[in-house]
């Protein structure tokens, strides 16, 4: 009975640092799209103009989504320690390679493969400790 109670545990546990963790990612992944949008921007500039219709829209998309950003922030904060929230931001630097690589093509190199598996690596052990 002992051993029932305690393997629960450890699965409620473990659901909720999971369910942490995909937040987090959730949060991560909005948060670099504001990075893809600002590229996008730039590139637009430089073929339209800054005053352009299509340059100040893509620039009002990344604002609108630093914005959803921030409040999805705050909301996690409310559940999770600012040390553990903050070390998942690391994860930022796999998702913008991610774009990179999906969205401009980008050639990425094993440096930036293996700094993004370290980093990755060194978040999920503190995720599986905290």
């Amino acid at each position: 009975m002992q051993l029932q109670r305690q393997f629960r545990h450890f699965i409620k546990k473990n659901k909720k640092v999971l369910v942490i963790f995909c937040a987090l990612q959730i949060m991560n992944i909005v948060y670099s799209l504001s990075s893809v949008l600002i590229k996008c921007a730039s590139l637009s500039w430089e073929l339209n103009g800054f005053f352009s219709l299509k340059t100040i829209s893509i620039l009002f998309m990344a604002v609108a989504i630093l914005g959803i950003y921030a409040v999805l922030w705050q909301m996690i904060l409310s559940k999770v320690d600012l040390s553990v929230a903050y070390m998942c931001k690391g994860m930022i630097v796999f998702w913008g390679v991610f774009w990179a690589a999906l969205f401009f093509h980008e050639i990425i190199s094993i440096f930036n493969i293996l700094g993004t598996i370290l980093i990755c690596t060194g978040t999920f052990l503190v995720m599986k400790y905290e």
